[in-house]
């Protein structure tokens, strides 16, 4: 697929999950090179468990960035099988291959996704936002809260951090920011998949050095649980709290027809989003699924190279 436009040189995507990929995967179709920068803080499913038993970075995010980058799709979609029974059971097959890989290349995790990513035919890297094993913890009206799985669910939250506070990016990571063309971030929880990549705070100082468009893709709808309740400028509030150095370049906003469940939108007397944002780009986004159509962001992204 072509959108006809500029073609960009290379385009860096944070985030993590199902979101990320979207992005990924609209980004491939018109970008030369594209670097996904993923949250490793997950401990839930079957990276939480491989986490606690082998003591490793938690694969599952760098997994799915991996395949939605890949060109050769039967060996994506075989990385992608979960197993059904035994101990086994619920582990993803590209879990454990990367997990394999790291320890065949001694520890070396960004070695391991690299290789990973040479066999799925990779035009970019995918690497991890820190290699050091982090946790994320959380302050909400409730209380105090810690774990990505547990703070996913928790409503009203107020404050998120890693610990240890400061852990180090990569230098690939470095390397690709300053060299972009293209900032993305998101579509992706904002607490527990875009916020813990920002959290490193030589990536975030990275980001808001760089010299190419930050671009923010929103989220369809609010999610149950962390964004409960929460507007578009909401978003905006929470991201500047806790990255204040980072600036944002423009948004792309879902416009049409509505996402299943509670979308997303600017409550009744807030200011004009262009007030916080330098540009604001509006296109539907939804698909038929009821996710984000990465033909439609692939289209909206080039608008702004």
């Amino acid at each position: 697929m072509s959108t006809g436009g500029h073609r960009i040189r290379r385009a860096v995507a944070l985030g993590g999950g199902h979101g990320l990929s979207r992005s990924l995967t609209a980004l491939r179709s018109v970008a030369d090179e594209v670097v996904a920068v993923v949250s490793v803080a997950d401990d839930g499913g079957s990276s939480g468990r491989l986490r606690r038993d082998l003591d490793v970075v938690p694969p599952g995010d760098l997994r799915m960035a991996l395949t939605a980058l890949g060109q050769r799709e039967r060996l994506a979609s075989v990385l992608g099988y979960r197993f059904s029974r035994g101990e086994l059971e619920g582990h993803a097959l590209g879990n454990l291959v990367l997990v394999a890989l790291q320890d065949l290349h001694a520890g070396d995790l960004v070695a391991a996704l690299d290789e990973l990513a040479l066999h799925l035919g990779v035009a970019g890297r995918v690497l991890p936002c820190t290699t050091e094993p982090v946790t994320l913890h959380a302050r909400s009206a409730a209380g105090g809260v810690s774990g990505q799985a547990a703070i996913a669910a928790t409503s009203r939250l107020e404050q998120v951090w890693l610990a240890p506070g400061a852990p180090a990016a990569t230098p690939a990571e470095l390397e690709a920011v300053a060299g972009a063309e293209l900032l993305v971030l998101g579509p992706g929880s904002l607490y527990t998949s875009l916020l813990p990549n920002l959290l490193v705070p030589e990536l975030a100082a990275a980001m808001a050095a760089a010299n190419a468009p930050r671009v923010l893709v929103t989220n369809l709808r609010e999610q149950p649980g962390e964004t409960e309740g929460m507007d578009l400028e909401e978003h905006l509030d929470a991201l500047a709290a806790h990255v204040p150095g980072l600036s944002l370049d423009a948004m792309v906003v879902h416009t049409g027809r509505p996402p299943h469940g509670p979308g997303l939108a600017l409550k009744e007397g807030a200011r004009p989003l262009e007030e916080r944002v330098g540009r604001i780009i509006r296109a539907d986004l939804l698909d038929d699924g009821d996710g984000h159509d990465p033909a439609a962001l692939a289209a909206a992204l080039t608008r702004l190279v």
